[in-house]
């Protein structure tokens, strides 16, 4: 039989397969990590080549307001002409910038064909003190992002969750799939009164690749452990076939006071102890009468 022959019992084969569904599932997941770090990088690539890029017109990225902004060409910076409509502004909350919870205040921005696209002008912590979006034509420059979907948004009036175009008033006739953020970039760092200017994504690729080696390690650990357990259950199985080795060896009881009383082992016995001694020879019986008599002898003096 062979010596790991119990791997093929139902105890191991369960733990095996126990180890493979786990190691598995680390596989998996290690591989997702490192896609979401390609993303990671890619987008670091992107953020890299655009957000500080020089501004290109509008119509060079999305030739129509129904186009869809590429990958490839987010936070690419544009610049437009046209004039703010103020009454449209709307509050995006749950926005956070350097830790401050508030609002992005978003604007609808006309172009000079009547087009509109929706601008974050800038971050307020106070939704009460929102200034008032700047009057008559301006030239804004802006980095392009992708619209967000907030069809299912409960938003409360005057405010949104997802910087959706079509949750926004004042954006019937408006490009659809986008929204700008204003760039302080492309304004040689002027910003708006009284808001604070968005800051510049984060270039941190995040901890993808650390995860991605934890969780090839645990896989590999796994296998160790099995292969490990495997060895000392093996050398436990030799030990025990050692002992049951020992065990069924024949065993002789010997009688010390038969041996001095001059008996002599004819043959082993049983392990009960039956025909364990031959009868004393001559040798040994004229031993036990001199042993006798001087005995007596001592006794009578």
């Amino acid at each position: 039989m062979s010596r790991y022959s119990f791997l093929f019992t139902a105890r191991w084969l369960k733990y095996i397969a126990m180890a493979i569904i786990v190691i598995i599932a680390c596989v998996f997941l290690a591989l997702w990590q490192k896609d979401r770090r390609d993303q990671r990088e890619q987008e670091i690539a992107t953020i890299t080549a655009n957000y500080s890029a020089d501004p290109v017109a509008l119509e060079s990225v999305l030739p129509t307001p129904e186009s869809t902004l590429a990958t490839t060409e987010e936070w690419t910076q544009v610049e437009m002409r046209g004039t703010f409509s103020d009454d449209d502004t709307v509050l995006a909350r749950n926005r956070t910038v350097e830790d401050t919870p508030g609002f992005y205040v978003v604007t609808p921005f006309e172009l000079d064909d009547g087009t509109r696209i929706a601008v974050v002008r800038g971050f307020t912590s106070e939704k009460e003190s929102v200034p008032a979006a700047p009057r008559g034509e301006q030239t804004v420059v802006a980095h392009l992002r992708p619209a967000q979907d907030g069809a299912d948004d409960d938003n409360p009036q005057g405010m949104i969750k997802a910087i959706d175009p079509a949750r926004i008033p004042g954006m019937d006739d408006a490009y659809s799939h986008v929204y700008g953020e204003a760039s302080a970039v492309g304004t040689g760092g002027d910003v708006e009164d009284g808001l604070t200017p968005l800051p510049m994504p984060e270039l941190d690729p995040g901890n993808h690749l650390s995860y991605m080696l934890q969780w090839f390690a645990f896989g590999i650990m796994i296998i160790i452990a099995v292969a490990i357990s495997a060895r000392r259950e093996r050398r436990a199985a030799a030990e025990a076939d050692e002992r049951r080795g020992d065990s069924s060896s024949e065993f002789v009881v010997i009688d010390k006071a038969a041996l001095d009383a001059g008996a002599k082992i004819s043959q082993p016995g049983s392990r009960y102890g039956r025909n364990r001694f031959a009868s004393p020879g001559v040798h040994g019986q004229a031993e036990a009468e001199e042993d006798a008599m001087f005995e007596q002898r001592f006794r009578s003096e």
